[in-house]
């Protein structure tokens, strides 16, 4: 039996090596999994996040497309006192003027009453 003594010791670190490849591969793919489990973790957080501030960018345009609606604006121009200002007259650069002025309807004569500064 010497022959099987001498074939024993040479085994035993191979063995070891066998098993601490095998421990380290595990150890390895646990971690690995883990940190996929963390990142798919992150990933739907950010997921619900991104969803919820979509609906508050909706919410927000559609709020700005009421206020930006012609008759919105009309309304808050009255509020403001505004008029219509009817047909526009242009002052040429020679001094002329093409149309014929007017004063807005409903507003006062261009004394400047009323006007806030």
């Amino acid at each position: 039996m010497p022959a099987g003594d001498a074939r024993t010791p040479a085994r035993t670190p191979f063995v070891v090596l066998v098993v601490l490849l095998l421990g380290s591969g595990l150890l390895t793919l646990l971690l690995l999994n883990s940190s996929v489990n963390q990142g798919s973790f992150e990933l739907s957080e950010l997921e619900k996040r991104t969803k919820e501030l979509t609906d508050e960018e909706q919410a927000l345009e559609q709020e700005l497309d009421s206020y930006s609606a012609p008759g919105s604006l009309a309304e808050r121009a009255r509020e403001l006192g505004l008029v219509p200002g009817g047909n526009p007259v242009f002052i040429l650069p020679d001094g002329t003027v093409r149309g014929v002025p007017s004063p807005a309807p409903g507003g006062e004569s261009g004394t400047g009453e009323g006007v806030e500064p």
